[in-house]
């Protein structure tokens, strides 16, 4: 930084003026983004099509469809052939 623009950020008047301009744009994009979101607000999602019905089996587990609120199915390992080492 120079010294001219040092003396001026030293200056206790030119401080408070920038911080009067700070604040002011602050407060304006503040502003703006409130008008925005409530002008333009988002799309609203419609529902995709029913999910295929996955099902485990064999002691495994499944997950079907989006994984956010989804349901787990764990498979028992009765009626599966012995596994081999």
């Amino acid at each position: 930084m120079s010294k001219q623009t040092w003396h001026f950020l030293q200056d206790e008047k030119n401080q408070r003026m920038l911080t009067f301009i700070g604040s002011g744009f602050a407060m304006a994009a503040g502003g703006l983004w409130a008008a925005f979101v409530h002008f333009y607000p988002a799309p609203e999602t419609k529902p995709g099509p029913p999910q295929k019905q996955i099902e485990a089996d064999c002691g495994s587990v499944a997950i079907g469809g989006d994984v956010s609120g989804a349901t787990i199915t764990a498979g028992t390992s009765a009626g599966c052939p012995e596994s081999r080492p």
